[in-house]
């Protein structure tokens, strides 16, 4: 053998064994697992209740985030022992499964757990408002008023506060006084708009986020509006629809930032739920909502 095809059997030796201790997988690292199978919201603070829909959350280790995590979900972590952790809350925003958004009107969990090598370690996240929330709406109907009202309503149709069951997914499972609408039998198109009963003052409008929630039951498409009211006009102006939610409750939170974003600062709110009911329509007739939260920052 020549000494050259030597040297090059010998070159492509080393780089061979080079690759393949890259490949290999380093032993020595074990992580820990931190499971969460459940969230939980204290709303105490802004004398509220604690349904809610976080449906994620984003741990923050060491001062790296370690992704954004669907409930349920198991962690892996490079730490064994106690481990200080910080956790963002998620949301679907307008009721979309592919825009998460970090709910910030939650404190960012700071908290401590302890972790063993290969191993789960069990924990739920619980957060907490932050002390600077305005709660501009909050409405669950068990007081047996409501500050929701028909602004239109057709001759056959009715609104009224009921006792009903209510669960998300399995959670909050019970009775609850919820608002219910329904339309009259009459098969020709219809319509309903129900409304806050007194208009909202001084949402913010230097582009914090102002998140309106509210859960609803309904075999047909409900539409969230806002009217403003200022020294401009006024104008009606349609942010989203909920689509049917076949037999099941469903939590909704949206954003309204670019709704109130650059409004005069007299702007004056109303938050409407419209219902159209077409013709031949043979589904459930009744609409039902529950636990409305208006909140931002102040």
């Amino acid at each position: 053998m020549s000494i050259l095809r030597y040297l090059a059997n010998a070159f492509f030796l080393f780089l061979g064994m080079s690759i393949l201790a890259q490949c290999k997988t380093d032993d020595s690292f074990v992580p820990s697992y931190l499971e969460i199978t459940n969230i939980e919201v204290d709303a105490t603070s802004i004398e509220g209740n604690s349904i809610q829909e976080i449906i994620g959350v984003q741990p923050v280790h060491n001062g790296q985030s370690l992704g954004t995590f669907p409930i349920p979900c198991k962690i892996p972590i490079n730490a064994d022992g106690t481990t200080k952790i910080q956790f963002v809350a998620f949301v679907k925003n307008n009721g979309n499964s592919a825009n998460w958004v970090p709910y910030r009107t939650l404190v960012y969990l700071d908290t401590q757990v302890i972790l063993t090598r290969g191993k789960n370690a069990a924990f739920t996240p619980k957060f907490t408002y932050r002390s600077n929330t305005e709660v501009s709406w909050q409405e669950d109907f068990e007081s047996g008023n409501s500050t929701l009202v028909p602004a239109r309503l057709n001759k056959g149709d009715t609104t009224s506060i009921q006792s009903r069951s209510f669960d998300l997914n399995g959670k909050f499972s019970g009775n609850s006084n919820v608002f219910v609408t329904k339309f009259g039998p009459n098969d020709s198109l219809k319509f309903i708009d129900l409304a806050i009963f007194d208009k909202i003052q001084s949402l913010p409008n230097d582009g914090r986020e102002v998140f309106m929630e509210f859960d609803v039951k309904s075999d047909l498409i409900v539409t969230l509006a806002l009217k403003r009211y200022n020294s401009a006009g006024s104008a009606y102006v349609q942010y989203m629809s909920v689509n049917p939610t076949k037999g099941n409750w469903r939590r909704i939170y949206s954003n309204l930032i670019y709704e109130v974003q650059g409004q005069p600062l007299d702007t004056k709110y109303e938050v409407y739920f419209s219902i159209d009911k077409p013709e031949g329509f043979s589904g459930n007739r009744e609409i039902l909502i529950d636990n409305i939260r208006l909140t931002y920052l102040k």
